[in-house]
């Protein structure tokens, strides 16, 4: 079963509790002392095999859920009453064949919940289904629920499928939060590590460390509560609604709401939504930002007659399109503005002409709720942090495999000392607790605490600049960012856009006029013809274009200024003209009391909206002035200047997939109704008469595109319908038949910021990619202007041939042959093209000289990209996907214009499946989908969090992305760090504890208690708060533990430091002053006292050790600040070295005797202190100079080994050299240096000429 909006499939299985099998499992229990029930908290498999058996769905008791082939969790069945049959309930989703036994019986619903999800079981299908995909069967003929809103039962019968309309998160209790914080396996070790210890008598350091864990523990009950008890007040919301139900309107707790139920807005006594629901009547403005991350309210608009919204949506989705989120109003959003239109919900009367007449004295805005509690939108965005998505990111699988590497040295180590501590007649308890030590020695108990340190430390620091993430292990992914993509307007250009001027086409002369930059020249050329009609310069009878600035919009008044698209208001700025909305005014439709919504959809909008000219009185509604034909009630006097007065009739809202908006308008004394559409040039061009498009069309469009600027096409046309008839028509019927207006040309600035990180990321060789839904032209201007293409870059724009249908038929029998109908053209004109196959450049006319040495001079370079316009990537995508062109293209590709929200997620996954690690940085709304597919989705937003993306800022440029990635390098460098200090630390006590053991010998309980507890980690933590490099670099960080430079390192150190434990041990050894430690009881080989010679100078000199290591693997430059820069790891570094020099040089009784430590000749001291500084000289000089030089061969030598363990993969091998060319054996050894397992974008680089250069 998939769960979409959890990016997850889990599998269920129906079991039943086995009594036997449970009292067989607690004596297991009970006899390995809790072992077994420890082990089965971790990994699920042994109780769930004994204690429960295997039963049908119906039949079962508990639901056993997995994913991936992994125990996930455990859920109890539980059984709800049902007052219906189940066939009402889940028509939708019951297969054809249904069990007549189940459609008419009443019963009850058996369901159960996983992570808020609920599932209830349909007997005729035989499986449980989600309920978030419930749908009304109503719902998919479009009908709503009816005018007398829901019945009783129907409530009763949505509420036992629901269950209450409330984000309700129980808060654990302090008692089981702190049961499952120490079944963790980490805490489990350190309980089992204090037991050790305590049996070694090492009694304060193994208080000590419990302690310590106890505190750890309280801070992290402590922190999960708080975190628990903020996400609950942040979703826990409940309030008062005015709600329909058998005709009657009455006042409920919105938990009482179920999906159908209808809801009045109007006089709303909620902060925000508490549901998901679908406007009816009336319109709102409402703020999204914690949603989506958009800034700008939106506007939303009820259903109309021929909407297919309610047959469209996926109830299960957490993102809708836009044509249909535009009439939907999400749970947790705020009501900015309600505007109410007269309604028929409540109003039943005798006959449908008294419906009517009680529908124009009633006022409400009506919304039907769809999706209630955890199915709602933000119900989604909570469980997602409730439940992050697990990241799939190699540094976290090789983290345990090393861990798992380092249990492996602890196995051979306790076989080794076992052997030895018996040969000298240790006893077996003795060798038995000495070995299990060892163990944890070798896996450190700190291990994992210190590698999360470093990612807490950048969540905070990026927290601290309005950076906030909802899922922090995403904070390391940043680190292998290779593409970088942005959306274009509101992201790397200022939302809001001036208006240049209008460029208005002649019809007479079939030319554009000159650009007209003020609304006094637009509006001096309007006149009244001879037929009474107005004209302006365009030629068109009754269409003026002051007229469609004033009108094509969708803004809505709110505390008296518009609000809405920051296009439309500069539109509605530059020509002047005032908005003013009215409620209430009688609505064109004819009802009746029994009918659905979609009979009588055009009485859902208020209007009307009027606009009036600069210097007129706002209109009053009177019923003695009116409209010619008495069409509608507005009143007022003309304008100067011939203008008046308009009312807006009914408006069609900008659609991404359509690339256009329309109205429906009425001037005051006009004859007939005006159609204004606005939208993009090339989308306007084909619904218009070609007698009305300007003969130089093409030539203006290319000029202010290829300028950075953003052209917008008006259109319009006339029609003599009355007012009434014209608000029935639907979107197709209107914006067909146009006559071409002209163009408005908007200056599309960029943000202050947007050049210089640009150039910043392009400096660090990360790939930029802009996807925009704006002109191709304007954007590749954009992106040239920006930097987001490299100086001197050359890039082709693809356009598709009217032949791609034709082509596209034959792609099942050749595969190459839709890439036919696509031209790749030089955005300048320069006379030179692609290949639509190769995509290599090549001159149009051999004859042009310039031509051919530019397309030659490209072929060589390969200095070149290509901008992709969403049409043909949508054909690409569909017919050519097994091509190498269409790879070839999305390598090549700089710029996505004319992209729709689909296709910007389509274009993301489709550089994963390329191997890239994605980002994605946009402002919400339409990118919530590429947001939500890229790795790192980032969202310029005002809310801490947002369901778009596990990244949201509140910095309102893209400086936040530069910052991002330096954090997320910083982290990734400071775990390695981390890891191998921790990791070398590990094995220098390892080491020396297996040389003490010779003698039956150890560390005593203060040298334990200094090293783990007042060196290693105040050293550990200190080292994590290093702060990122002031650049990004070229070279990502590495996310391998096992790659060959970190083994490399690793293994050189670790032979360095155990080489000089062995030579400090026999130098100890041959000292003429030596003793040698001797049981105390000549017959009992366990009395050898811990202090002695050895002890102390084996002490005295890993001391410096630890502290070198850490020096050593404290990584600066180039992903972290110099270690200097990093203040309290120096300052703890000098008072531990300083206190080390001390102890060593200048020991003091009191100190000596709480190490157990025995004074030593002074210049045996300074040799240690040699020691010490030879083999710091020798580490730092070997992990800079030496150890990367290894690496290479270490890796050829590892993979020869491989080659040879398996001799196909040896022949393989061969094979492939000697198709290569290559039969020496040279050849094959040089080959070994190179990683087989490269990611595909790196092989395509590599083929492709120039590489990444373009870039």
């Amino acid at each position: 079963m998939d769960l979409a909006e959890e990016d997850m499939s889990i599998a269920i299985r129906g079991c039943r509790r086995s009594v036997a099998g449970s009292v067989v499992y607690w004596i297991l229990v009970v006899c390995s002392a809790g072992i077994v029930f420890i082990l089965d908290s971790w990994f699920y498999t042994f109780s769930a095999w004994l204690m429960l058996k295997q039963v049908r769905l119906s039949e079962a008791e508990y639901i056993h859920v997995s994913s991936g082939g992994k125990f996930v969790s455990l859920e109890a069945v539980s059984a709800v009453q049902f007052d219906g049959t189940l066939e009402d309930a889940f028509n939708p989703q019951c297969s054809e064949k249904r069990d007549e036994q189940y459609v008419d019986s009443p019963g009850e619903l058996r369901m159960f919940t996983f992570r808020h999800y609920r599932f209830a079981y349909l007997p005729a299908s035989a499986q449980f289904v989600p309920a978030s995909r419930w749908k009304d069967p109503e719902w998919t003929l479009g009908v709503a629920t009816g005018v007398s809103g829901l019945s009783e039962r129907t409530h009763k019968q949505r509420m036992s499928i629901f269950g209450q309309c409330m984000i309700d998160i129980r808060e654990k209790t302090y008692l089981r939060l702190m049961w499952e914080e120490v079944l963790n396996p980490f805490y489990i070790f350190q309980l089992a590590s204090i037991i050790i210890w305590s049996f070694e008598d090492y009694y304060y350091y193994a208080c000590a460390i419990f302690l310590i864990s106890a505190i750890s523990i309280a801070s992290t009950l402590i922190s999960t509560k708080r975190t628990m008890r903020k996400i609950r007040e942040m979703s826990a919301y409940t309030c008062d609604v005015r709600v329909l139900r058998v005709g009657r309107w009455s006042e409920v707790a919105s938990s009482d709401l179920v999906p159908g139920d209808i809801i009045d807005l109007a006089d709303a006594k909620f902060a925000a939504l508490p549901c998901d629901a679908v406007l009816l009547e009336g319109d709102c403005v409402v703020n999204e930002s914690m949603l989506t991350g958009e800034s700008v309210p939106e506007s939303k608009s009820p259903l109309e007659r021929s909407s297919r919204v309610l047959q469209d949506i996926d109830m299960a989705a957490h993102t809708l399109k836009p044509s249909i989120s535009r009439h939907i109003l999400f749970a947790g959003t705020h009501l900015v503005r309600v505007r109410k239109a007269s309604s028929v919900y409540g109003n039943q009367t005798a006959s449908s002409t008294d419906a009517t007449k009680a529908a124009a004295h009633c006022l409400r805005a009506t919304a039907m709720v769809l999706r209630t509690g955890f199915c709602t939108t933000k119900g989604t965005l909570v469980r997602s942090i409730l439940f992050p998505r697990p990241t799939k990111f190699r540094f976290y699988r090789d983290a345990f495999r090393f861990i798992g590497v380092l249990a492996g040295i602890a196995v051979i180590g306790f076989t080794v000392n076992s052997i030895n501590l018996h040969r000298i007649g240790v006893s077996d308890g003795a060798i038995a607790k000495k070995a299990l030590d060892l163990i944890t020695v070798v896996v450190p108990p700190a291990l994992p605490a210190c590698m999360s340190i470093g990612m807490a430390f950048a969540a905070q620091r990026l927290r601290k600049e309005g950076i906030f993430c909802i899922s922090p292990s995403r904070i390391n992914v940043a680190s292998k960012v290779a593409v970088m993509c942005f959306d274009k307007t509101g992201t790397l250009t200022e939302t809001g856009l001036d208006l240049l001027g209008v460029r208005i086409a002649n019809q007479s002369t079939g030319q554009f006029e000159a650009m007209q930059s003020t609304i006094e020249q637009v509006t001096r050329s309007i006149a009244v013809s001879e037929a009474g009609e107005l004209v302006d310069t365009a030629g068109i009878p009754s269409l003026t274009v002051v007229n469609a600035l004033a009108t094509c919009h969708s803004l809505r008044l709110v505390n008296g200024s518009p609000v809405g698209d920051p296009l439309e208001v500069k539109m509605l700025e530059f020509a002047g003209w005032q908005i003013e909305e009215n409620d209430g005014v009688n609505t064109p439709a004819t009802t009746d009391a029994d009918s659905s919504y979609a009979d009588h959809s055009p009485a859902a909008g208020p209007f009307p909206t009027v606009v009036h000219p600069p210097q007129m009185p706002k209109f009053s509604q009177t019923t003695n002035s009116s409209y010619e034909s008495s069409d509608l009630n507005i009143g007022g006097n003309s304008g100067p200047g011939c203008l008046e007065e308009i009312g807006i009739v009914k408006c069609f809202e900008f659609s991404p997939s359509l690339c256009r908006a329309s109205v429906i308008a009425k001037r005051l004394h006009g004859s007939c109704i005006e159609v204004y559409v606005k939208g993009a040039p090339e989308v306007l061009r084909g619904l218009c008469a070609p007698a009305t498009v300007p003969a130089d069309f093409d030539k203006v469009l290319d000029k202010y595109t290829q300028h950075g600027y953003r052209v917008i096409a008006l259109a319009g046309k006339t029609s003599r319908q009355c007012w009434r008839d014209a608000a029935t028509l639907d979107r197709a019927s209107i914006e067909c038949d146009l006559s071409f207006m002209g163009f408005l040309v908007f200056e599309n600035r960029l943000k202050p910021a947007t050049q210089a990180v640009l150039e910043e990321l392009r400096e660090a060789q990360i790939r930029l990619i802009m996807c925009t839904g704006d002109n191709p032209l304007t954007a590749v201007s954009v992106a040239r202007e920006c930097s987001l293409v490299a100086p001197g870059v050359q890039v082709f724009v693809s356009r598709l041939s009217g032949a791609g249908d034709i082509l596209a038929k034959e792609h099942e029998f050749n595969s190459h042959a839709p890439l036919a109908a696509v031209n790749w053209v030089h955005y300048a004109g320069s006379g030179v093209v692609l290949d639509p196959v190769s995509l290599k450049p090549k001159a149009t006319n051999y004859n042009n000289a310039v031509a051919v040495e530019l397309a030659a001079e490209l072929a060589q370079s390969g200095r070149y990209c290509v901008a992709v316009t969403g049409d043909v990537f949508g054909y690409l995508s569909r017919y050519t996907q097994s091509t190498d062109t269409w790879k070839h293209m999305l390598m090549r590709a700089a710029v996505y214009a004319r992209m729709s929200p689909e296709q910007k997620a389509e274009m993301i996954e489709q550089m994963q499946e390329l191997g890239y690690i994605a980002g994605f940085c946009g402002d919400g709304a339409n990118d919530c989908g590429a947001l939500k597919s890229a790795d790192v989705g980032l969202s310029l937003s005002e809310a801490e969090a947002s369901v778009a993306a596990p990244f949201t800022s509140r910095i309102d440029n893209i400086t936040c992305v530069t910052r991002l990635l330096k954090e997320g390098r910083c982290s990734i460098a400071t775990s390695f760090g981390c890891f191998k200090y921790m990791a070398l630390y590990s094995m220098i006590q390892f080491t020396t504890c297996c040389l003490l053991y010779v003698y039956n010998v150890n560390l005593t309980d203060g040298e334990y208690l200094y090293v783990d507890l007042f060196t290693i980690l105040p050293v550990a933590i200190c080292m994590d708060r290093a702060k990122p490099f002031k650049r990004l670099v070229p070279k990502r960080p590495s996310a391998s533990l096992t790659s060959k430079k970190v083994l490399a390192s690793l293994l050189g150190n670790v032979a360095l430091v155990i080489g000089f434990q062995i030579a400090m041990f026999f130098m100890t050894e041959s000292q003429s002053w030596y003793q040698k430690q001797v049981p105390a009881d000549p017959n009992d080989p366990d009395s050898t006292p811990k202090e002695g010679d050895l002890n102390t100078a084996m002490f005295l000199f890993t001391s410096f050790q630890y502290l070198f290591a850490g020096a050593i693997f404290n990584i600066g430059p180039p992903y972290r600040q110099p270690a200097y820069r990093n203040y309290s790891y120096v300052a703890v570094v000098a008072v531990i070295l300083i206190f080390d020099l001390w102890v060593l040089l200048a020991p003091v009784d009191g100190f000596s005797s709480l190490f157990g430590i025995v004074h030593t000749k002074v210049g045996w001291r300074f040799t240690i202190l040699g020691m010490a500084a030879a083999n710091f000289a020798l580490c730092y000089l070997g992990e800079w100079l030496l150890f990367p030089r290894l690496a290479i061969p270490l890796a050829k030598l590892f993979r020869q080994i491989k080659l040879a363990c398996s001799g196909k993969l040896y022949k393989r091998y061969e094979l492939a050299a000697g198709e290569a060319g290559h039969t020496e054996r040279s050849g094959l050894w040089a080959r070994l240096g190179q990683r087989q397992n490269r990611k595909e974008y790196k092989l395509l680089l590599s083929g492709m000429v120039g590489g990444s250069s373009w870039y």
